[in-house]
């Protein structure tokens, strides 16, 4: 009875103990800040996937091959374009020069409103929509070419699948585009041209 009554006090101020976790080793970066716990990803799981927005680059230069296609043939250039703004929403102004010089040459100047559906994807897939400038071979009344140049108001559309590299503290891209091209408005003496799709590959790299 003694040993009850004695025991009794220590039952009771007792708490129960639970398994404490086991100390972090040293140099273990953690979970990245601001991120939920994904216990069991490696280091290389947080440097490939957990990229911030902030990763991303305000500007971005591209450069890369393309071809018109038309009706009967397919017409090969090279284009640049300047990317603004980290997304989703953008700007990008843009140039391609294909076959420019020869008789069914043409220079496209553009500028677009952009949407990366990217997220934190290294996929980025990329929609835009935009007006432009187009440059080409002029025509007569009857419709032969003559002379000089003449410029046609165009209007387009573009859809784009980028992948981000994976560079360290870098925002470079490799991308391919299809871009679909509707003449508006014709100047004088500007032939009379059916709609036309250009496709690119491109690379580009951030500052």
């Amino acid at each position: 009875m003694l040993a009850f009554v004695l025991g009794l006090p220590l039952a009771l101020g007792s708490r129960p103990s639970h398994a404490q976790p086991f100390a972090r080793p040293p140099g273990d970066p953690g979970e990245p800040p601001g991120e939920p716990s994904l216990g069991g990803y490696t280091d290389d799981h947080y440097s490939s996937s957990w990229w911030r927005r902030e990763h991303l680059s305000w500007f971005r230069l591209h450069i890369g091959g393309t071809g018109r296609a038309d009706s009967d043939r397919v017409t090969p250039g090279v284009m640049a374009a300047m990317d603004f703004g980290r997304g989703p929403a953008g700007f990008r102004a843009s140039g391609a020069w294909l076959r420019v010089g020869s008789e069914d040459g043409l220079a496209q100047y553009t500028g677009e409103l952009t949407l990366d559906a990217g997220g934190r994807s290294r996929w980025r897939p990329v929609l835009g929509a935009g007006v432009g400038l187009a440059r080409t071979y002029r025509v007569d009344d009857t419709g032969t070419r003559t002379g000089g140049g003449s410029s046609i108001g165009v209007g387009l559309l573009r859809v784009a699948l980028e992948y981000r590299l994976p560079l360290e503290d870098i925002d470079a891209r490799a991308g391919i585009h299809l871009i679909g091209t509707l003449p508006a408005i014709r100047a004088e003496g500007a032939p009379d041209l059916s709609p036309w799709i250009i496709g690119a590959a491109t690379v580009g790299v951030g500052f």
